[in-house]
């Protein structure tokens, strides 16, 4: 306990070293535990037993246009691999939809997942409430639904079980409620429920055309469990063997399907194989940052203690003199250590909490998904930094008392204390440590200004079509059990009176938005261009859309024409028409007039669709994406989740309250989804959101780092003169000039400062070249970015050697001689 008090008084009389410590910790290891985690949760395990056994398996195609999306099976497929997978204990699946839930009238917006019969059972999922199905049901159709929207829509009434709902407009039964920690299988969002793939097609009953014993209809994500004694290679070759007697039973239909097996952390949001490849990266770029500030943290803490250190050199030896033994000192050393520590690590935690919490608030995805992210503080990477931090300051603690105890007290007593005098070893630690801070904050700077000068070049691309003034508002009658002509007169007459508002400039309707996540596509068979047998046919991205779509976006039609009010009619009856891109004119006809070409979609037996117009090629689904394929298609009458697009004539979020006000009007219990201007919904996750997730992450890692680096040439600059007053007096004493002492201060601490930037500068450029390899729009050689945040650096690095080196000039002579 005495050292205990000891400790307190030494840290409460001296306060700007405590505060300069304090401040470190708290900055170091809360702020940038919090910014980690976050980063670190996207890749946390399921909260299902024994997760590390679990897979995703992905089909692979050659011919995909759409960059990997194709990654889905059939139904059929996927009871292929449940009994004949050998190294999986089981295989599961699931499709993702969206629909209506209402309940006596009230109507809510129902995300939920059509999975395989085996799915709870397969992850080892248990309901908090009633039972989870392992069979279908039939009608009604049973429905499990998640925690979350069991809270929010039921009021976590248990009662609810064995409770009559209806889904899209069909008699179903609640059965059971998942356990609160269970979120689903898709990253990010929290589905509000679950029926089987069986029962899917009760409600909705069209699927069943298309759906069952049709081996070309790939809807199912699918996943497996590993046995205990197999391994991912197993699973792999295994797979590959399976698929190649799959195309071999099924020529028609599976030649040139692969399987891909990876665990399921890296297949997240979606197995694609560029995902898979940059998640790793990902993560180990968020671990070198976090690292190189925790490590920049290590560093302030230790310079900190050593120039403490070796102002208490005298004060150890007389200690030692008087009889403390060495234990003793280095007892005292180290409580000294965990006390700082510890008030900085809870500091540290309060800080980290704001921070997550004001980062996930920040966090708007464009789209009204019920998205829920894991911001729960990180305590493994939190207890980790903070063991990190109190080994570093007892380590550095430890070490000047051991010498304090075994140096001569009559020479540490000798002429009023020269043991004061710093060492040149000593010195030459605390320098190198002032360069790495210096080093490190810069390369955590660069990176951040790449990524927000990536976010700059990002928001400022050509879309190629024209998203100002554009409002949208995503729709479906279905929800609430309207029949097909039924949501056609509704759409109809929703775009007649809308069209009417003398601030609308035009109104169109279509399937889905530009960076939507919902997303439509499928292969083709191109006429007089056979597919090979050995092969799958080419993939690409469709959208169905009304007849003055291309008006109300901004897209020229280049060749031929656009659609017309008889083509959305006639799509259903006699002619079919499509309208493509130039991507796919040039990859299909190329050098030839593609007016008057036909193909199918979806089916080799469909009827043949002919090509009326060519649109100059935009963005469809990511910002960064190259040129692909793309195909326009008439509106059909059976589709009725549609997105209306409004054009205003002035601000498009002023329409947002009479849209509203007039969908209820007509449907006054359908559920409203993504009404946001096509601004708010391009900076939503297939838009901009990357780019400002990365850059708001690495911005808050080079504000660590830049604040940790200034503290820490601040306080060493600041300890370092306190130690030599005396000096300075004499300097003053025999003549010295102010400037002569802020000269001698203030050029010690930009010497380091200066080699500390070349360092820095160096390391940068190797960090911007290893970007540039994985982050679009990243360019390795940007010297602006470079050459700006280096200045900026500088500049603020002076001013934390000015402060102190400017309070040095003004002690007085007789003060300065008498300081011991």
């Amino acid at each position: 306990m005495h050292d205990l008090r000891h400790a307190i008084r030494f840290l409460w009389m001296h306060k700007s070293f405590t505060a300069a410590g304090v401040l470190t910790l708290a900055i170091g290891l809360g702020a940038n535990t919090a910014l980690y985690g976050l980063l670190n949760a996207a890749l946390r395990p399921l909260p299902v037993p024994h997760p590390e056994q679990l897979v995703s398996i992905a089909a692979e195609t050659k011919e995909d246009n759409t960059g990997g999306f194709q990654y889905s099976f059939s139904i059929e497929a996927m009871k292929d691999l449940q009994q004949r997978a050998e190294p999986f204990s089981t295989v599961f699946g699931q499709m993702l939809r969206v629909g209506g839930l209402s309940d006596g009238g009230r109507a809510s917006q129902f995300w939920f997942a059509a999975v395989s019969d085996n799915y709870f059972t397969g992850l080892g999922v248990t309901a908090a409430h009633g039972t989870l199905f392992t069979t279908p049901s039939g009608s009604p159709v049973h429905v499990v639904l998640g925690h979350t929207f069991w809270m929010k829509t039921f009021g976590g009434d248990p009662g609810v079980i064995g409770k009559a709902i209806r889904v899209d407009g069909s008699p179903a039964v609640i059965t059971g409620v998942v356990t609160k920690s269970f979120r689903g299988t898709l990253m990010g969002v929290e589905l509000d429920g679950y029926v089987t793939l069986d029962d899917y097609g009760v409600l909705v009953p069209d699927v069943q055309r298309w759906l069952y014993h049709n081996r070309k209809a790939r809807p199912v994500q699918l996943f497996g469990r590993l046995k205990p004694d197999s391994t991912l290679s197993e699973a792999q070759a295994a797979m590959d063997v399976l698929m190649a007697a799959l195309a071999a039973e099924h020529p028609e239909t599976d030649q040139g399907v692969g399987a891909r097996v990876t665990p399921e952390p890296l297949a997240r949001p979606m197995p694609m194989r560029a995902v898979t490849a940059a998640i790793p990266f990902v993560r180990f770029l968020g671990l070198t940052i976090a690292g190189l500030v925790l490590l920049l943290a290590c560093t302030n803490v230790a310079n900190l203690l050593l120039v403490r250190a070796t102002a208490r050199e005298r004060e150890m030896a007389v200690r030692a003199a008087l009889g403390a033994s060495r234990g003793k000192l280095v007892r005292l050393m180290v409580i000294e250590g965990l006390l700082l520590s510890s008030i900085g690590g809870f500091l540290g935690y309060v800080v980290g909490q704001w921070v997550t919490l004001a980062y996930v608030s920040r966090l708007d995805v464009g789209a009204d998904l019920p998205l829920r992210f894991d911001a729960t503080f990180d305590m493994k990477v939190f207890f980790f930094s903070l063991a990190a931090a109190m080994c570093t300051g007892v380590a550095v603690g430890i070490w000047p008392a051991w010498r304090a105890s075994r140096a001569d007290a009559r020479a540490a007593l000798h002429d009023g204390g020269k043991g004061q005098s710093d060492g040149s070893n000593r010195q030459r630690v605390r320098r190198v440590l002032v360069v790495a801070q210096i080093s490190g904050a810069l390369a955590l700077l660069v990176v951040a200004g790449l990524f927000v000068r990536t976010l700059r070049s990002a928001e400022g691309m050509d879309l190629r079509f024209d998203a100002k003034h554009l409002i949208t508002v995503r729709l479906d009658p279905k929800q609430i059990g309207y029949d097909e002509d039924r949501a056609n007169e509704f759409y109809k007459e929703l775009q007649r009176r809308v069209g009417t508002w003398p601030d609308v400039a035009s109104v169109a309707v279509a399937f889905t938005t530009p960076m939507s996540y919902l997303i439509a596509g499928g292969p083709i068979y191109v006429e007089g261009q056979p597919v090979s047998a050995s092969a799958q046919p080419p993939a690409s991205f469709m959208n169905h859309v009304g007849h003055n779509y291309f008006d109300v976006m901004g897209i020229p039609i280049v060749r031929g024409r656009a659609f017309v009010e008889d083509d959305e009619r006639e799509h259903s009856l006699t002619r079919k028409v499509a309208i493509i891109n130039e991507s796919m004119a040039a990859r299909y006809w190329p050098g030839q007039d593609p007016i008057g070409r036909r193909f199918r979609a979806f089916n080799p037996t469909d009827p043949l669709l002919e090509i009326v117009g060519v649109a100059r090629d935009s963005k469809y689904v990511l910002v960064f994406e190259a040129p692909r394929p793309y195909i326009y298609l008439p509106l059909v009458r059976d589709l009725s989740l549609r997105t209306l697009h409004v054009r205003a004539i002035g601000d498009p979020a002023a329409l947002a309250p009479r849209l509203e006000r007039e969908i209820k009007d007509l449907a006054p219990d359908l559920p409203i989804a993504d009404l946001r201007t096509m601004d708010q919904s391009l900076a939503g996750i297939l838009g901009y959101l990357i780019f400002r997730v990365g850059a708001l992450q690495a911005t808050g890692m080079g504000v660590l780092g830049l604040t940790l680096a200034l503290v820490g040439v601040y306080g060493v600059v600041s300890f370092g003169a306190s130690l030599r007053t005396r000096e300075i007096g004499i300097r003053v004493a025999l003549g010295a000039q102010p400037r002569d002492v802020l000269r001698l201060i203030l050029g010690q601490g930009l010497q380091l400062v200066m080699i500390g930037l070349a360092v820095g500068l160096a390391a940068s450029v190797a960090m911007g070249r290893v970007l540039a390899r994985f982050l679009p729009l990243v360019d390795a050689s940007d010297w602006i970015t470079f050459g700006t945040v280096s200045v900026q650096l500088a500049a603020l690095s002076l001013a934390a050697c000015y402060l102190p080196a400017r309070r040095a000039t003004r002690v007085p002579v007789m003060t300065a001689l008498r300081h011991e």
